[in-house]
């Protein structure tokens, strides 16, 4: 799950943070709490995640407890890999 991790980290700190490159990004910090994702951002990262690990996002999977951080992402796709 640390490579699913950090993959997503990775994505939102190429696509997300470009105007915020003095915020530090941990597994845990909130992409909401701290406006690194807006809704676009948002739809961009389930875009990413559906193609990346090959996942289908459903509307009740597109909660904000399934996008807090990138811990919680990559939660969501342990989940669906494993209930594929």
């Amino acid at each position: 799950m640390e490579a699913i991790t950090n993959t997503v980290m990775t994505w939102v700190k190429d696509n997300c943070m470009k105007d915020k490159a003095d915020m530090e990004l941990t597994p845990t910090t909130s992409f909401f709490a701290t406006n690194i994702l807006d809704s676009m951002d948002f739809l961009n990262l389930v875009e990413f995640v559906q193609e990346q690990y090959d996942v289908e996002i459903d509307e009740d999977d597109m909660s904000p407890d399934n996008f807090k951080n990138a811990t919680t992402v990559a939660e969501l796709i342990v989940e669906l890999k494993e209930n594929a």
